[in-house]
């Protein structure tokens, strides 16, 4: 079902009206085995939705660009994702069901055999961002849906006709349509529903002051928690030149796309010397051809306006502050504050020393624009040193280096403090079956810096999140 709670915050009345129909639907069974049976039941209802996604593509992208101002392209590419989404979290929930077995023929006590099996742990609380609207939610939803899992979900405020749609083709594909429910709602009136309702699992991605406050508020409570990155890239010396401006291309597609806004959107690309000046030309060219298309309804279009003003006025504030720490920063164009528009933007730092890392928030904090940061290292840079200029950047999701030596791209990969690393591939790719989420924790004056390793996605990942193994020894 849809719940309109955008103006019951002052609303006692209507506010409480709505928290118990939420609640009916939190309250629905949980705890139930995951069998083949209800898994088959259950994903005829993922089947049904992705053919009415697929059959109705084109809609649904125009839909997307008129709600986000993404390029076209942009969202093509998420409602292609999305299918596969639900098709992976189908496949998923039929592996679950496999039994498993334990020896314990030899325990000190005595021996025994046991099975195990799945079984759900609570209904769902899910808050998804408005990056990817259909594709994120997708990720929360469908695991629960093939488990049986009743659900809540706040998806994004712009996304409001989408998940109209999506609600009735629900139902349509055979979902109980009080067995879930997407509530849009204020921030603050979502806080205010997390208080009064029963909801032990909440599902959150966004920013990580949002994430941490979720931490600190319900402790107890299971939370799984995906709060960004700054992708980093690594170009090596032995990189030759006639794969340079191929691979810029590719980089500068990866920062800029969907004007950066993206969890593994490249922000960090850390050049040695022999590469370095030949690249930042190539990069700025690519940008500037970027630049040129900007209505997001255009199929050329690569780069679209940012969410919002409170969007482009952070980046732009990242921007001056990094100009006088005295890095140079190159723009592809004029910036549009009434369009929301953020040219593709280049910030070269001056150098890698410790300090001006640190001076520079672009560093550690997130963009979320189309803003590439440069990093200059001398060639066959200690690879304690690189390790240490990537930790930096808080790297934890993806991070991709580009080397023609096997040796090399192993040491970074098992240096380096990211979920993932990508060998000669660019770090926004993505797999929507791979595993995803943050990895690294780190500590700042006594104060958590990252709760990446606070639950994980991709569909049978967040299936073991939804679910806990259960024994039965046998005699």
């Amino acid at each position: 079902m849809i719940l309109n709670g955008l103006n019951q915050t002052d609303d006692e009345k209507l506010f409480q009206k709505t928290m118990d129909i939420l609640r009916g639907v939190l309250a629905r069974p949980c705890n139930q085995p995951v069998t083949s049976q209800r898994v088959a039941r259950n994903s005829a209802v993922l089947e049904g939705l992705a053919q009415k996604i697929k059959a109705h593509e084109n809609q649904l992208a125009q839909m997307m660009v008129e709600q986000t101002h993404r390029p076209l392209s942009s969202c093509l590419v998420e409602i292609r994702r999305s299918i596969q989404t639900l098709e992976k979290a189908r496949d998923a929930a039929h592996k679950l069901c496999e039994p498993r077995a334990y020896d314990f023929s030899d325990a000190i006590q005595g021996g025994h055999t046991s099975m195990s099996q799945r079984f759900t742990f609570a209904p769902l609380f899910a808050i998804t961002p408005f990056n990817f609207p259909l594709n994120l939610t997708l990720h929360k939803i469908a695991p629960a849906i093939a488990l049986g899992l009743p659900f809540v979900c706040k998806p994004p405020l712009q996304s409001l006709e989408l998940f109209i749609l999506i609600n009735d083709w629900l139902v349509e594909c055979g979902l109980e349509s009080d067995s879930f429910a997407f509530y849009f709602a204020s921030n603050e009136a979502v806080s205010r529903a997390l208080d009064r309702l029963p909801a032990p699992l909440i599902s959150f991605t966004g920013s990580r002051q949002v994430g941490f406050q979720l931490k600190q508020k319900y402790w107890d409570r299971r939370l799984i928690l995906e709060l960004g990155s700054t992708a980093t890239a690594i170009v090596c010396q032995d990189v030759p030149k006639w794969e340079l401006e191929r691979l810029s291309q590719d980089l500068a597609r990866s920062a800029f796309g969907n004007s950066g806004q993206s969890c593994v959107s490249l922000q960090h690309l850390v050049l040695e010397n022999e590469v370095c000046d030949d690249f930042i030309a190539h990069l700025k060219h690519t940008a500037s051809n970027f630049s040129r298309a900007r209505d997001p309804k255009s199929a050329e279009t690569i780069v679209g306006p940012l969410v919002g003003r409170a969007a482009f006025d952070k980046s732009l504030n990242l921007l001056n502050q990094a100009l006088e720490c005295g890095a140079q920063v190159w723009s592809a164009g004029e910036h549009n504050p009434v369009e929301h528009h953020l040219a593709p933007t280049l910030v070269v730092y001056p150098n890698t020393q410790a300090r001006t890392l640190d001076q520079i928030r672009l560093t550690r904090e997130e963009a979320f624009a189309p803003i590439l940061c440069v990093h200059r290292v001398p060639p066959n840079t200690a690879q304690d040193k690189v390790q240490d200029i990537v930790q930096r950047f808080d790297s934890n999701i993806h991070a991709s280096v580009f080397t023609y030596q096997s040796k090399r791209a192993r040491q970074i990969y098992e240096s380096l403090p990211c979920r993932t690393v990508l060998w000669n591939e660019i770090p926004s790719w993505r797999a929507d079956e791979m595993p995803y989420g943050g990895l690294s924790l780190s500590w700042n004056d006594g104060r958590l810096q990252n709760a990446g390793l606070l639950g994980d996605e991709g569909p049978y990942q967040t299936m073991l999140e939804l679910t806990v193994e259960r024994l039965f020894v046998l005699p």
